[in-house]
Parts: C-alpha cells; sequence; structure tokens
C-alpha cells in the first residue's frame, strides 16, 4: 500500500464519522528537524497560502497538541494558547479559512518522532459523539505505517530528475507548457511528458496539486 493509499483510506473513515479534511504533520525521514505535512479534503486555497507562506514557522497548533499529548477539540487547544502577536494574527486567518471545529490528536512514530493530526467535523453533534481513543488509535497507526513506506521509498526529491524539477518549478511559477518549453528551450511535447512523469511520480493528477505536494515535500521554496 503506497502513502497517498493510506491517506486515502484514512480520510474515508474520518468522513464516516462526519469528519471532512484532516492534515498530518509528520517529521522527515531524512531531515529529523524539519515536518513534512499531507492532507485530504482541506480547502485548497487556505493550503496553498498556508505553504506559499511557510505558515508552519509560525503555527502553534501542532507543538502545542504534541505538548498536550492528549486528544482534544481545536477549540479547546485554541481556547487555552498563549500566543505573540505573528501567532494570532496566524490564528485568526485560521479561524476565517472556513475550518470548522474538530480534533487535535498527537501521534508518536519511530524513534519517538512526535507527529500531529488535525481532523476537522462537519457539525458539533460529530464531535460530541466520536470515540476519542479510537481517533488516535487509527492515526497513531497510520503514523507509523506512512513512516514505513516513506523509508522503504525514500525521499521523493530523490527520485525526481533534474528536468522534473525545473518543470516544477516552472509550473509553481504559474508557467503553461509553451511557456515552459520556450524557457527550457525544449518542446511543447517533451514538456507534456515530463509532466505526466512527474504528476505520476508526486501521485497527483493536475497542476495545483502538483504545486501542492511539491511544497509539502519540501521540493519548493
Amino acid at each position: 500500500m503506497s502513502r497517498d493509499s493510506v491517506l486515502d483510506v484514512l480520510a474515508e473513515f474520518y468522513r464516516a464519522r462526519g469528519f471532512r479534511a484532516f492534515c498530518f504533520v509528520i517529521p522527515m525521514i531524512t531531515k529529523p528537524d524539519q515536518f513534512r505535512m499531507y492532507e485530504r479534503g482541506m480547502p485548497a486555497e487556505w493550503m496553498l497560502r498556508y505553504l506559499e507562506r511557510d505558515y508552519k514557522l509560525i503555527d502553534p497548533i501542532p507543538a502545542a497538541a504534541i505538548k498536550r499529548d492528549e486528544v482534544v477539540t481545536l477549540g479547546e487547544l485554541l481556547e487555552q494558547l498563549t500566543v505573540n502577536d505573528m501567532e494570532r494574527a496566524f490564528l485568526e486567518e485560521f479561524r476565517r479559512s472556513g475550518m470548522a471545529d474538530g480534533l487535535a490528536i498527537p501521534t508518536s512514530g519511530m524513534r519517538n518522532a512526535r507527529g500531529f493530526f488535525g481532523v476537522n467535523s462537519v457539525t458539533e453533534v460529530d464531535l460530541a459523539k466520536v470515540d476519542r481513543s479510537m481517533m488516535r488509535a487509527v492515526a497513531q497507526h497510520a503514523h507509523l505505517r506512512i513512516e514505513r513506506i516513506e523509508e522503504e521509498e525514500g525521499a521523493v526529491a530523490d527520485v525526481l530528475s533534474p528536468r522534473e524539477m525545473e518543470i516544477l518549478n516552472w509550473l509553481a511559477a504559474g508557467k503553461s507548457n509553451p511557456e515552459t518549453a520556450i524557457i527550457l528551450g525544449i518542446s511543447e511535447a517533451t514538456v507534456a511528458t515530463h509532466l505526466r512523469r512527474l504528476f505520476n511520480k508526486l501521485g497527483v493528477h493536475d497542476r495545483v496539486s502538483a504545486v501542492l505536494a511539491g511544497f509539502k515535500l519540501g521540493l519548493l521554496r
């Protein structure tokens, strides 16, 4: 099973319990002091802004959830946070992004690497009746499974060819296939071929998703 398959199964599990989206923060295998973020169902506009502006540097939610080491609602977590001006501005933007309340679930992986699942609920009723122990057990299993997959597969950056990295960077810059072909001095057909290979390696099906994946995996800055 691939990492994306694990995330898709996890999304189905959460949706069946009233949760429409989740994000998963996990330490990078090759750089344990840095984090990757995976998501399903989060607002695309918000995620793109989060990644482009490197909000992970000021987002206080993951660290606070991990420190608590228990499953709490996002509302409860946010009420107890002590934040600086930058973090306060981030949280105000977070609240305006369309997120509903949900759960903050800390996880632990190999070599005691600490992770965090954030899941968003559609209604307060679903949030009140959910089995928090089960939610944490599933998130914990997913954390360990994804870590094993990433160790087996290696870093995506090592898989992409130099040309595919160039294509990804111009994609993030908003360049079309014809524009990229002119910049790189290759044909549009060649650009399209590299783009298909790039999509396949990143496990995506469109240009926006490829850019989002590039930021999540640390391939774009």
